[in-house]
C-alpha cells in the first residue's frame, strides 16, 4: 500500500509542476491581454527569463502574480491530496471489520495458480489457491459437502504427491484415473474390502533394520496400539506395550537371524544354499501385526505360552539384551496376570486374524519414504461401519507416512522433488495422531501440507485436549468454515471475524424543538446467527494477513472443469488370500537348518 501512495504521489506531483506551468501562461497571457498567442508549455518560463530587462522591468509585478496564483493552486491542491492521502485515519471506536475483496485477494496470492496451488474456494468467476507450503483445516459438520467440495477438487487438480483418507472410496473411483494420467504411482490400500481389492501396506517393514533405534520404533508403534487412557489402571497399558515388544523384538531377531543363517551357509558363487531369495513381502518370518498376533498365542498345540517364552530365553542364543529384558518381565508375572497381560495385548491384534486384513498387511506394494522423490498418491479407503476398529491402523499409517518423511529435508537431499499433501478426512476418527500434532509446526520444512477436515472444534479438543488442539489449529495458515450447527463454533466464527462500527442517528423532541444525536454502535461482522443461516453453497474462509473472505464451495459436480477430469477408476486386482493353519514360528522350522533354532522353534530341547 505505501508503494502504490508513493507512486501516486509522484506522479500527482509531475501533473502538478505541468498544471502550474500552463497555468502561469495562462494567467500571464490574459494579464497582459495577448489572447490570441498560442499558449505552450514553457509561455510563463519564457517571460521569466527577459523579466530582468529593462524592457520588461515595468511589467515584472504582472509576470510574479501570474505565476503565484498559476502555481500556487496547483500546489495547494497538490499537498490538500497529500494530506488526505496519508493522513492517519481516525480509528473506529469499535472496529473496521469487513469481508474481503478481490483486491485483498490478489495482494495475498489466493488467486494465483501454481504446480503446488491447493484449490479451496470460489471467488465470483475465480477459483482460490493456497500456495506454498501451507496448511488447511476446513471445519465442516456432516453431510455439508467436505467431500464434493473440499476432498474432491482437491484430489482431481493438485499436482504433487497425495496421501488420501478416502471414507467411503468416492475419491478413488473419480479421481484414481486422472492421478494416473498425471504420471502419479496410484495406489488403493483398503485393508477391510471385502472383495479384497486392495494393495498392501505392512507398517513393520518401515521399522529400522538398525537394531539400536529399532527398539524406539516398535516402542513408538506400541504407543499407539496401546494408548494411555485415564479410564484403565495404567500397569495393564505398560504391560501390554512391553509384551508387545517383546514379542515383536523376537521376530524381528529371529529375522536377523535366519539372514545371518542364509549368509552363513552361501555357495561358492556367493548365492545361499537355503533360500536364496529371503524377501520380507513373502517369506512368513517377517514380523507383521498377525504374526506377533499367532506368535503370542503359543505353539498352536495347546502348550503353555509362559513355559514356551522361557525356552526361547534359554535356548535362543541370537536374543539380544534389548529383546530378553521383556520377554522376562513377561514370564516373573504371575500365572493369571500374566494370561490378563497376554489377552489385553492381543486385543487391538486380534482383528488381524482377517485372512483380508491379514493378507493386506502382512507384505508392502508400496514405499511410503520414497513419496517425495516420486509422484504417487495413496487413496486409504475405510468403510464407515470399520471407522472404529480402523482408528489404531490408520494412526499407525499415517505416523509412519510422516515419520518416513522427516528424516531429511529437501535441502539435504537434492532427489526430493515432490511435495506431499495428506488430505485427512475425518481426522479424528484414527485418535490422536500425535506424529502430526507434535511435529505440524516442522513439517512444513519437509515440504509436508496437511489438508484437515474435521465436523467441529468441539471434535478436535475431545480428542486432543484444549491446549493442543488449539496449537494443531493455529499452525493451520487457512481455515475454511462451512454452515456451524454448534452454537460455541457460530459464536468462536463471529468473534474471529472481528466487529465493526454502525453510526446511528437519535431524534429528541422538547420545548426547545427537535435535536439529533449520533452514536456509534459495536456489531459483528457477521453475528453467531447469521453464520448459522450461511447458505449451503457459502463458505468462510479465515487467511492470516487477509479479512475473512466470503466465497463459494467448489461443488465439483456443477463444474464442467471438475467433471472432465472424472473417469473410470484404476482397476485393482483382488489378494490371493490363503488361510494360515500353522503357527509362523512353526512353518519357519521347517525349513531352518540350524539345529539349535529348529529345536527352539518346535518347543523342544535342543539335543
Amino acid at each position: 500500500m505505501n508503494k502504490a501512495k508513493g507512486l501516486f504521489a509522484t506522479t500527482l506531483l509531475l501533473l502538478t509542476a505541468s498544471a502550474g506551468l500552463y497555468l502561469s501562461g495562462f494567467l500571464l497571457l490574459w494579464l497582459f491581454g495577448l489572447r490570441h498567442v498560442p499558449l505552450a508549455w514553457d509561455t510563463y518560463w519564457s517571460y521569466v527569463k527577459v523579466m530582468a530587462m529593462p524592457d520588461y522591468a515595468p511589467y515584472a509585478g504582472k509576470i510574479k502574480l501570474a505565476g503565484y496564483v498559476g502555481f500556487g493552486l496547483p500546489w495547494v491542491g497538490y499537498f490538500a491530496v497529500l494530506y488526505a492521502l496519508f493522513k492517519p485515519r481516525q480509528r473506529s471506536l469499535h472496529g473496521n471489520a469487513r469481508f474481503a475483496t478481490r483486491a485483498d485477494l490478489v495482494k495475498a496470492g489466493l488467486l494465483r495458480k501454481t504446480p503446488e496451488s491447493v484449490i479451496i474456494g470460489k471467488f465470483g468467476r475465480e477459483y482460490i489457491y493456497l500456495n506454498g507450503l501451507q496448511h488447511t483445516i476446513v471445519t465442516a459438520p456432516t453431510r455439508s459437502g467436505k467431500t464434493s467440495s473440499i476432498a474432491m477438487p482437491v484430489s482431481l487438480t493438485y499436482q504433487h504427491s497425495m496421501v488420501v483418507m478416502d471414507m467411503k472410496g468416492e475419491l478413488y473411483q473419480a479421481a484414481s484415473s486422472q492421478r494416473a494420467e498425471q504420471g502419479q504411482a496410484t495406489y488403493k490400500f483398503a485393508p477391510y474390502a471385502e472383495d479384497g481389492c486392495t494393495h498392501r501396506f505392512n507398517p513393520l517393514l518401515c521399522v529400522s533394520r538398525d537394531p539400536r533405534v529399532r527398539i524406539g520404533e516398535i516402542q513408538t508403534i506400541g504407543a499407539i496400539l496401546y494408548p494411555d487412557d485415564p479410564n484403565k489402571d495404567p500397569f495393564w497399558i505398560a504391560q501390554s506395550r512391553t509384551a508387545f515388544l517383546g514379542f515383536a523384538s523376537l521376530m524381528y531377531e529371529h529375522w536377523d537371524n535366519l539372514l545371518h543363517l542364509d549368509a552363513s551357509s552361501a555357495g561358492p558363487d556367493g548365492a545361499s544354499t537355503a533360500y536364496p531369495s529371503r524377501n520380507p513381502n513373502i517369506d512368513p518370518s517377517f514380523p507383521s501385526f498377525e504374526r506377533i498376533y499367532r506368535l503370542s498365542c503359543g505353539d498352536g498345540q495347546g502348550g503353555d505360552l509362559k513355559e514356551q517364552i522361557k525356552q526361547w530365553l534359554r535356548d535362543a542364543s541370537f536374543l539380544s539384551e534389548q529383546t530378553r529384558t521383556p520377554l522376562s518381565s513377561l514370564v516373573g508375572l504371575a500365572g493369571e496376570t500374566f494370561s490378563s497381560v497376554i489377552a489385553t495385548m492381543q486385543e487391538p491384534l486380534q482383528q488381524f486374524i482377517s485372512p483380508i486384513l491379514a493378507a493386506a498387511t502382512n507384505a508392502s506394494d508400496f514405499d511410503v519414504a520414497t513419496l517425495r522423490r516420486r509422484p504417487t498418491t495413496i487413496f486409504v479407503v475405510i468403510p464407515p461401519a470399520k471407522l472404529g476398529e480402523s482408528s489404531k491402523l490408520l494412526n499407525i499409517f499415517f505416523s509412519t507416512v510422516v515419520g518416513q518423511n522427516l528424516t531429511v529435508t529437501p535441502q539435504e537431499d537434492k532427489s526430493i522433488q515432490h511435495q506431499l499433501l495428506l488430505v485427512l478426512d475425518e481426522f479424528t476418527a484414527m485418535g490422536a495422531v500425535r506424529a502430526l500434532s507434535e511435529r505440524i509446526s516442522i513439517i512444513a520444512g519437509y515440504w509436508i501440507r496437511i489438508l484437515t477436515i474435521i465436523q467441529s472444534n468441539s471434535q478436535l479438543r475431545s480428542t486432543y485436549g484444549p491446549d493442543a488442539a488449539q496449537t494443531y489449529t493455529t499452525n493451520h495458515a487457512a481455515s475454511i468454515v462451512f454452515t456451524p450447527r454448534e452454537q460455541q463454533d457460530a459464536e468462536d466464527y463471529s468473534r474471529a471475524m472481528g466487529d465493526t462500527t454502525v453510526r446511528r442517528r437519535n431524534r429528541s423532541t422538547g420545548q426547545g424543538g427537535t435535536s439529533y444525536s449520533y452514536t456509534e454502535e459495536r456489531r459483528a461482522l457477521m453475528l453467531p446467527q447469521e453464520l448459522k443461516e450461511l447458505p449451503n453453497d457459502d463458505q468462510i474462509i479465515f487467511y492470516e494477513g487477509c479479512p475473512p473472505i466470503r466465497s463459494k464451495k467448489n461443488w465439483h459436480f456443477k463444474s464442467p472443469y471438475f467433471k472432465k477430469r472424472i473417469r473410470p477408476p484404476v482397476e485393482v486386482k483382488p489378494l490371493a488370500l490363503q488361510v494360515k493353519k500353522a503357527d509362523v514360528m512353526k512353518e519357519d522350522a521347517v525349513r531352518a537348518k540350524d539345529e539349535e533354532m529348529l529345536a527352539l522353534l518346535k518347543g523342544r530341547h535342543a539335543t
